[in-house]
């Protein structure tokens, strides 16, 4: 049936605004394709359907983000660093003057 056609062709787009979905079902039922209230499930379920797949990507991309945030060393781990070899250095350079 076209219904399943459609559907199946917008499951997997989640970037389609609510706009362009009202716009594409109205297409749709302009050319007899599709019924109006067949037409208003379309539109609900592509729309859900996005919702949940970006809600799928963000929570991927937020537990990506946080097992990667313990293995980047930051700003503050770099001073601490060179904070430390300049005491070493200077510890280096007290003996060698002793």
């Amino acid at each position: 049936m076209f219904f399943d056609n459609v559907f199946s062709m917008f499951l997997g787009l989640t970037s389609l605004t609510k706009e362009k979905v009202e716009e594409l079902t109205n297409v749709l039922v302009e050319k007899g394709d599709m019924q109006r209230e067949e037409a208003r499930k379309v539109a609900t379920k592509i729309l859900e359907k996005g919702k949940e797949e970006r809600e799928e990507y963000v929570s991927g991309l937020q537990q990506r983000m946080e097992t990667i945030k313990d293995k980047v060393v930051t700003k503050d781990d770099l001073l601490r660093i060179e904070s430390k070899i300049d005491e070493i250095l200077k510890a280096i350079q007290k003996e060698g003057n002793s």
